[in-house]
């Protein structure tokens, strides 16, 4: 039995698929690889992904990488990365849209797509001060940059101070943007993606405040802002931020005794930050000096965390109960990263004369003018 299906059909079942079936779909024909290709249908699959809470993998980083699907979390296979160095190891910088940045030991950077294993070199920036990194995309003009933060001052009385520099895939080079007077603060970590916006918790000039600030960086404006922090109880002894499900997170760290758990509703609102739960020691094995959540279950009721950079555990928001999760072939202590597995392509289009493109772009309706069917 033939059967001629409607496009709208054609590419709804195809945008449910995890790429590595869609990659091997291409070879079929000219026709399904230009619809796999085409880049409508790779943000239609990024979406579905996203809304749908499915085709995550989890990143585990110790001197090699291994990853592993989100929903079964296990078996765990090596991950072969494109920065090569003596010694291999390399750092996520962060993760956005199924495309890591990764830095090895001698500061050589790179944007990467795990899945269609495509990465591109950054060009060099040697950056001898100590630093922090974000990466993520800017939505208004369809790029994706990655942030440098470098201290400059604060040693012997002197205020903080930090230089920012940003690289875009469109740019292909490295420009200075505003300064910013905030240094990160301790445990220093990499910039967390949400709503447009790198967040770092930051501290700010020692005359204007002692406090920890969530401090943004809207990656369309590439200008900075203050994020309005929740009404914390008590003291707290750490700060964190996170992402979960795409709203920006706090990890409240008030001691070993109990970790808080916050999740801003509606982004850039002070009154829609959220407790989602709460920790104390007796509810994992050790302290809770470090979690870090890294995503929903695809039934929304269990949050996957990391802890302590040793384990692993899924807390059921319901029971309010934490379980441990271990499988073989996990290295004893490791970092963590979610990425997406994505279609998107580093084949971005560079700056033109006047900014414009005059080619016109392929829609997907062509493609029922050229007889693409599918035969059941």
């Amino acid at each position: 039995m033939k059967a001629n299906l409607s496009l709208d059909l054609i590419v709804d079942i195809l945008s449910r698929l995890p790429v590595k079936h869609l990659l091997c779909l291409r070879c079929v024909s000219k026709l399904w690889r230009s619809l796999i290709d085409d880049s409508d249908f790779i943000n239609l699959h990024l979406r579905h992904s996203l809304d749908s809470r499915t085709n995550h993998t989890l990143i585990l980083k110790n001197t090699d990488l291994h990853t592993a699907d989100l929903a079964s979390l296990g078996p765990f296979a090596k991950l072969e990365h494109p920065l090569m160095s003596y010694n291999h190891g390399v750092e996520i910088q962060g993760s956005c849209n199924g495309l890591l940045c990764i830095r090895n030991i001698v500061e050589d950077m790179a944007i990467w797509n795990p899945s269609t294993r495509k990465y591109q070199v950054l060009p060099f920036l040697n950056s001898c001060k100590g630093y922090v990194c974000g990466f993520g995309h800017d939505p208004i003009a369809d790029d994706y940059k990655v942030v440098k933060i470098i201290q400059l001052g604060g040693a012997d009385g002197k205020p903080l101070e930090s230089e920012v520099k940003v690289c875009s895939l469109k740019r292909n080079r490295w420009r200075k943007i505003q300064d910013i007077p905030c240094v990160s603060s301790f445990p220093v970590a990499n910039g967390v993606f949400a709503s447009g916006a790198l967040h770092w918790v930051l501290t700010q000039k020692l005359d204007l405040s002692e406090e920890n600030t969530i401090v943004a960086l809207d990656l369309a404006t590439e200008s900075f802002r203050e994020v309005p922090q929740p009404e914390y109880e008590r003291m707290i002894y750490q700060l964190n931020v996170g992402v979960l499900g795409g709203c920006l997170c706090v990890v409240a760290n008030h001691g070993d005794a109990r970790v808080d758990l916050w999740v801003m509703k509606e982004y850039g609102v002070k009154e829609s930050w959220t407790i989602l739960f709460s920790l104390v020691s007796e509810d994992v094995i050790g302290s809770l000096r470090f979690l870090k959540p890294l995503a929903y279950s695809r039934c929304g009721n269990q949050v996957l965390l990391e802890h302590d950079k040793i384990n692993l555990f899924w807390y059921d928001l319901e029971k309010k109960k934490a379980d441990d999760v271990w499988v073989p072939g996990m290295p004893f202590s490791y970092e963590t990263e979610v990425c997406l597995q994505s279609l998107v392509s580093l084949n971005v289009k560079r700056r033109q004369q006047n900014g414009e493109d005059n080619r016109e772009p392929k829609k997907m309706d062509d493609f029922l003018s050229e007889g693409f069917k599918l035969v059941l």
